[in-house]
């Protein structure tokens, strides 16, 4: 199974939503980076990350998310947001201090229309 399933949605502006697959872990981790990436080579610039099908996030997933997050903030404004992530990823998302920076929103609709 693929950790990243891509697709395109259409908002005020299009939108790339990444639905994360699985846990995001040390083993798979670049994967979602290496997409991030190779996204915003093809002109992505505004991302969704789905995190409604993950179980779980590691530290190195909320790296992942960070790093994504610089690559596409470098313009300015605010170009990652988050989507459904289980009760306790967005408290540990909190914790960690993510949600200062990065969005999070219940649905991948309601974070495609923040855009």
């Amino acid at each position: 199974m693929d950790l990243v399933k891509v697709t395109q949605m259409q908002g005020r502006v299009p939108v790339t939503v990444f639905h994360i697959q699985d846990r995001i872990n040390l083993g798979n981790y670049k994967l979602m980076e290496d997409a991030a990436r190779e996204a915003y080579e093809n002109g992505t610039r505004d991302l969704v990350i789905d995190l409604s099908a993950s179980e779980s996030l590691t530290s190195i997933g909320v790296r992942a998310l960070v790093i994504i997050h610089k690559m596409l903030s470098a313009e300015g404004g605010n170009h990652l947001k988050l989507a459904g992530p289980i009760p306790s990823i967005r408290e540990m998302l909190g914790i960690a201090g993510i949600t200062q920076f990065i969005e999070i929103h219940d649905t991948v609709d309601e974070a495609v229309a923040s855009f």
